[in-house]
């Protein structure tokens, strides 16, 4: 009896060294993404557009309810968050984008909250686009700053 109890007590430590390892592999760093870059404070601002934008609970959801296209270019989230747009987005055209692309300078996410998330959820106070020169624009062109209406915070649903 003593032997058995003797080996049990010999396997417990490293198995819980294995369990503590496989748990702590499970909280891994968040994959690095090409374009976390500080705010561009030396850009112009631009025109504030009737474009209403929601903080859902893990989405930023908008129209575009203006006359021309949105982008290509950035948004920007709070001065820090950033998140690309590759493609314009059209006329009358809805988007959903997921919180936890938006990346600051030092690649850490947006944090989007949700039942099991250990901190506090990020408010949305300012959202902007960093607006991508026409084509055809002058070799001088540089973007703009166009503001976005904030309607409503994930906070206030």
């Amino acid at each position: 009896m003593k032997t058995a109890r003797c080996a049990n007590s010999m396997l417990l430590p490293p198995l819980l060294v294995a369990g503590l390892a496989a748990m702590l592999s499970a909280c891994g760093s968040v994959p690095p993404v090409d374009y976390a870059r500080p705010y561009p404070k030396e850009l112009p601002a631009g025109p504030t557009i009737d474009v209403q934008v929601f903080r859902r609970s893990k989405t930023l959801d908008f129209t575009n309810t203006t006359a021309s296209p949105l982008g290509p270019g950035t948004i920007w989230l709070n001065r820090r968050f950033s998140r690309p747009i590759t493609t314009p987005i059209g006329v009358g055209q809805s988007v959903s984008l997921p919180l936890r692309e938006f990346r600051d300078e030092f690649g850490e996410p947006f944090r989007e909250g949700g039942f099991w998330a250990s901190d506090i959820p990020d408010p949305v106070v300012l959202c902007q686009v960093e607006q991508s020169p026409a084509p055809g624009a002058s070799e001088d062109a540089k973007p703009i700053i166009i503001g976005l209406v904030t309607v409503q915070s994930f906070a206030d649903e």
